[in-house]
């Protein structure tokens, strides 16, 4: 198949969106398509052409670089109005786009990224089949596990909240979902921001992917050879729930004797972190080792027993399947694309369900108890999370998109969808990553 990814975050090496497009692009191409990347080449152009000189891209791999007129990228370090660059990104997007097919007709095109559904593409429409996401943001912090937010935190919400609602009404955002033929959804929540008569074509699929399988090749760093390790990696923001997992780290302290936690990242939310440490007293236990460059992040996985990621509202979270292929077991929330992700086999799914803060915690607290206390259950969630992690390989996940969206989706497809419409819990079908959300 000829095939336009349309992806705006796009480069080698490095992990989350940026790594999502191009690792889900160059798998496509491994598999025989004939695949274009359309990226914002003011952002990645250079990465992705220092790259080509010392390695070699697949077969049938090519890029069209596509920028604002006049407008050149803000970067993601210092991203000041990069969303609405974005926007204007997509928009001028399409008359490019419209060329390239003309010249040489595409079968498919995937919006890949951004990953937000409010967030929109204007590729649909063009003439070839138009799959949009998988594409989440649509959730939202419960209310009840709002408490102890940082102001920055509490207006950020309001202001999603209210995105979220006037994404349900944005002539953009339902144009968008109109001329898709197949929309995936990354969680449930964004799912119940299509509109009912689109619900045919929406399928819940987790926007999660697994690097190769990687073991045996590293051990644990002499500190944290003494007791369990829990590790959290991620940007050091309010919604990533650090905040929750120090509150679960703390009940266990007593409990769990050399129990350590590393924390790997950096972010806004840093010193707030560090003073919740200290207010819990577990300040010896917490280790802030800042930010690691993604390709030194094996040594890291490889050093601890479990993930611990809390996050609030992650679409994706691809650290999930990197710590999974390092047959690592996750505990998170049931929130967002980590809670689609991990199922009982691999880890434990933490209900938020009308919950509030400390009870959370507390339930994060003895899921880590029941796994790093019992060697016999560890070692089977670490082997359930490298099988786990053989299935969200980005080998067998595009094979399944490709094959399930690609094509026109099959009666058999649309019948499970019917057919799942109003089950509480995913795992009660028999394809539970790909079903009707409510």
């Amino acid at each position: 198949m000829r095939i336009l990814a349309s992806a705006y975050a796009c480069e080698p090496n490095p992990g989350s969106e940026l790594g999502k497009g191009w690792n889900f692009a160059s798998e496509l191409a491994r598999q025989g398509h004939d695949v274009t990347v359309l990226t914002c080449g003011s952002h990645h152009r250079s990465a992705i052409e220092r790259y080509c000189e010392k390695q070699q891209l697949p077969d049938r791999l090519s890029f069209v670089w596509h920028d604002v007129p006049g407008w050149p990228g803000p970067g993601y370090e210092n991203a000041h109005r990069i969303r609405q660059h974005y926007y204007m990104w997509q928009m001028t997007a399409r008359r490019t786009v419209a060329r390239l097919h003309a010249e040489n007709p595409y079968d498919v095109i995937h919006h890949l990224t951004w990953t937000v559904l409010r967030w929109p593409s204007f590729l649909g429409g063009l003439g070839p089949r138009f799959v949009f996401g998988p594409v989440g943001g649509g959730q939202g912090t419960p209310w009840r596990l709002r408490r102890g937010f940082p102001n920055r935190g509490w207006r950020f919400e309001i202001k999603r909240d209210l995105l979220n609602i006037c994404s349900r009404v944005d002539p953009m955002v339902l144009r968008s979902l109109a001329r898709a033929d197949a929309i995936l959804v990354a969680d449930e929540a964004t799912g119940r921001h299509v509109p009912a008569w689109w619900r045919d074509k929406t399928f819940l699929v987790a926007d999660i992917y697994a690097p190769p399988i990687c073991v045996g090749d590293a051990r644990p760093s002499p500190d944290l050879a003494t007791g369990p390790s829990i590790l959290f990696a991620g940007r050091l923001e309010y919604w990533k729930g650090v905040q929750f997992a120090l509150g679960a780290v703390a009940r266990l302290r007593e409990q769990i004797a050399g129990l350590s936690f590393t924390i790997a990242g950096e972010g806004p939310e840093e010193g707030y972190l560090r003073s919740i440490a200290e207010e819990l007293g577990i300040r010896d236990m917490v280790r802030f080792v800042g930010k690691i460059p993604h390709v030194e992040m094996h040594s890291i996985y490889a050093a601890h027993d479990v993930l611990l990621f809390p996050s609030l509202h992650d679409t994706a979270g691809q650290v999930v399947g990197e710590a999974m292929a390092h047959g690592l077991p996750v505990v998170c929330l049931d929130l967002g694309g980590p809670g689609l992700a991990v199922d009982a086999s691999c880890g434990v799914v933490v209900s938020t369900r009308a919950r509030h803060r400390a009870a959370v915690e507390q339930d994060l607290a003895d899921a880590l108890a029941r796994i790093v206390t019992d060697a016999g259950r560890l070692a089977t969630l670490k082997d359930g999370a490298l099988k786990r992690a053989c299935r969200y390989s980005y080998q067998q996940r595009v094979n399944d998109i490709v094959e399930r969206f690609y094509k026109s989706p099959s009666p058999k497809a649309s019948r499970l969808a019917v057919r799942c419409e109003h089950v509480v819990d995913r795992h009660d079908c028999n394809e539970p990553d790909m079903l009707m959300p409510e």
